[in-house]
């Protein structure tokens, strides 16, 4: 059996890491598919894994006509593919037409959910933070970010560099709140980090993956 897919709602929504500043009103929605060079070590994810994977059309028109029985589909029925590194999904992720919600979905779970914007407006900014859930896949979580008012280089743990694949942005009210994914072992203890860019300035944050109710947890 070709890894194990497993999806994970516990403590994994809308998560943040602790940093200040003012937050957001509503805007519109813009996205992008950008790829960034793995890790490599054993078992680890490397960016090559997911770059050409894709949904099979059957499974898109699904998601599509769930999105549309919900209200939530996308304008234009046009949706951002979100790649992982470690060969997971891969996700699609939409700004709903009519609501303003950013949604996402896979062929293994067709309606993860919706995020509305006044929440995502309420996120720390500066910050990053878990954004809607993870998915467990041949001994990775496949975790999403969002990151609000900066960019994101890099997670770590140990030492250890986690590459991220910048794939969706929202805009509001000036701010760029932009969906990240990023692959990490599943046992791996630590305190995770995030180092970010804002302008010109670099930084680095804790940041709490909120998987400590996860079995084993990805986070001491």
């Amino acid at each position: 059996m070709k890894g194990l897919r497993a999806a994970v709602a516990v403590g994994l929504l809308l998560g943040a890491c602790a940093c200040s500043g003012p937050s957001e009103g509503p805007g519109s929605a813009d996205g992008a598919v950008a790829v960034s060079i793995g890790a490599a070590s054993g078992s680890e994810p490397t960016a090559a894994a997911g770059a050409g994977l894709t949904l099979p059309e059957k499974v898109r028109q699904t998601i599509l006509q769930t999105a549309k029985e919900k209200g939530t589909a996308p304008a234009g029925d046009a949706f951002t593919v979100l790649r992982f590194s470690n060969g997971y999904g891969p996700e699609l992720i939409w700004q709903a037409e009519r609501t303003g919600d950013v949604c996402s979905a896979s062929d293994g779970v067709v309606a993860r959910g919706c995020v509305p914007l006044a929440e995502i407006a309420k996120r720390p900014t500066p910050g990053v933070g878990t954004f809607i859930g993870a998915s467990l896949f041949e001994g990775n979580w496949s975790v999403m970010l969002m990151s609000n008012g900066e960019v994101v280089d890099h997670l770590s743990c140990q030492g250890r560099d986690f590459p991220v694949q910048a794939g969706f942005s929202v805009p509001l009210d000036g701010v760029d709140h932009t969906v990240y994914t990023v692959a990490i072992p599943r046992n791996l203890q630590g305190e995770y980090k995030v180092a970010v860019r804002r302008g010109s300035q670099s930084a680095e944050e804790r940041l709490d993956l909120n998987m400590d109710q996860v079995d084993p947890p990805a986070q001491c």
